[in-house]
């Protein structure tokens, strides 16, 4: 097998376009492995140091502007499908960020929400304590403490079993004073005031 006859093989097996254009690389690698292993085989002492293709002109002006366009439309696919390479890797790794972002979320409301249980259990185990040391009193302070949040505004009243009224909630101090409405001045006391100074004078 000749060398030309090689080249001729490749060539035939390779697209036309692959040779004039981006294939070329790779036809040059392929002719020049084909030909390493025939001088190998032949045994005839020559070596094969390089394979290049000869740049081939078009044979006239219309298969130029056609091979041309060609041209153009191979690059522009390629400009196209590198941008949305670029898109597709923008877009998972901002996938990918988010989540990690809802992942970290989710770790921090596991661990919140295991720590207020805890709390709450080591708060009602507490009270439940308190409940068992003297019934009667926790359960009075339950009651006012959910009064206090049920009626926060309001002033709350608790009558006694004998009758007395006991304010329990809000504890205020002064509260009536401070709801006491001021008494209007006696006229009859300012009269009698101006008497005395004109009787003195």
């Amino acid at each position: 097998m000749q060398p030309s006859a090689s080249l001729r093989g490749i060539i035939g097996s390779s697209k036309i376009d692959d040779a004039l254009t981006s294939g070329k690389a790779e036809i040059e690698n392929s002719v020049f492995e084909l030909l390493v292993t025939m001088m190998e085989d032949y045994d005839i002492g020559i070596s094969i140091s390089d394979v290049k293709l000869q740049e081939v002109d078009l044979p006239n002006e219309d298969v130029r502007q056609a091979f041309m366009k060609v041209t153009d439309a191979r690059e522009t696919m390629n400009t196209k499908m590198n941008e949305a390479r670029k898109y597709e890797n923008q877009q998972v790794e901002e996938a990918l960020g988010e989540k990690d972002a809802i992942i970290t979320r989710a770790e921090g409301d596991k661990i919140e929400r295991i720590e207020k249980a805890r709390g709450d259990v080591a708060g009602f185990n507490a009270l439940y304590e308190a409940y068992q040391e003297n019934a009667s009193v926790t359960r009075q302070r339950l009651i006012m403490e959910t009064l206090e949040q049920v009626l926060p505004e309001a002033n709350i009243y608790v009558m006694n079993d004998d009758g007395n009224t006991l304010k329990y909630l809000p504890l205020t101090q002064n509260n009536n004073e401070s709801n006491r409405p001021v008494p209007a001045p006696d006229s009859n006391n300012d009269n009698s005031a101006e008497e005395e100074q004109n009787n003195d004078r």
